[in-house]
């Protein structure tokens, strides 16, 4: 869907030069029914602060003029990508969209989808095969998701957008490009420890104590995927995180510069339904 119905050569101009211009990205505003109705499906936006709801607000205008999104079977409605919109704003809200300068595409798929993948096990095999994701994101290519997984739990969608942050420095291997001031030296080592220490976790663990973890398993299999699941964890999870790896949560604040603990402990993520009356 492209989200700038008026003025579209003007709009493909700044989509196109934009991120070189550094032009602001047009806005697609949202009138105020959209915005009730994506707060009543969105469930983090009422622990936002109203000077935080207004930014999310822009934000999410900003992404819906910039970016196409495409449907697989069927166009995305309106409100689906404006939920999507909005958990795809909620990382760079104290940020802007200028980490995201390589992001242009996101594809809808309706339900999980099966990509070919191919990968090399501990003895050097080479392996093919088609493994089911929720969600994935190309080094300066789309974010590609599952609509069914966004609606189960949009955390999928600050998952993906956390690869496309990770890609910034030119290969997504869970160090991005820092903001001024934060020392990459502290966090190299901060998530290198924390990584090591919980894949040593994982394998010492029984199968059936996994989920007592405080992050998924899924986070052991390599340290792009470290950070990312700490990413959903900070916040959708922050109390845990921050008890759990002071560290970790103390260098995400500093990326994000957000405190997500101060919004709540534990923070939905699932899409509900807005009322009949709104669109």
């Amino acid at each position: 869907m492209h989200s700038s119905p008026h003025f579209p050569l003007r709009g493909l101009f700044r989509r196109l030069l934009g991120p070189f211009a550094g032009l602001e990205p047009e806005s697609v505003p949202l009138h105020n029914g959209e915005w009730e109705a994506l707060r009543h499906r969105v469930p983090f936006i009422a622990t936002l602060t109203p000077e935080e709801r207004s930014r999310l607000r822009e934000l999410i205008g900003q992404i819906l003029a910039s970016r196409e999104f495409i449907g697989i079977a069927a166009e995305p409605e309106p409100w689906q990508c404006q939920v999507i919109a909005a958990y795809a704003a909620l990382p760079v809200l104290e940020r802007g969209l200028e980490p995201y300068r390589d992001w242009r595409t996101l594809i809808l798929y309706p339900d999980t989808f099966v990509p070919e993948h191919e990968w090399v096990d501990e003895a050097g095999i080479v392996h093919q095969g088609a493994i089911p994701q929720s969600g994935e994101a190309w080094e300066r290519g789309p974010v590609i998701l599952s609509w069914n997984d966004v609606e189960r739990d949009g955390a999928v969608v600050v998952h993906e957008m956390t690869h496309v942050l990770d890609a910034g420095n030119g290969e997504v291997n869970g160090f991005p490009p820092l903001p001024r001031g934060q020392s990459a030296r502290d966090w190299t080592h901060d998530f290198s420890q924390a990584y090591e220490a919980f894949v040593a976790t994982v394998e010492a663990t029984a199968e059936e104590d996994l989920a007592a973890l405080p992050l998924d398993p899924y986070a052991a299999t390599a340290p792009e995927e470290f950070l990312a699941v700490a990413v959903e964890a900070f916040f959708f999870e922050p109390a845990r995180l921050r008890e759990a790896m002071p560290k970790i949560y103390a260098q995400l604040v500093a990326y994000f510069g957000q405190e997500p603990h101060r919004r709540g402990g534990l923070i939905a993520s699932s899409t509900q339904p807005a009322p009949e009356h709104m669109p």
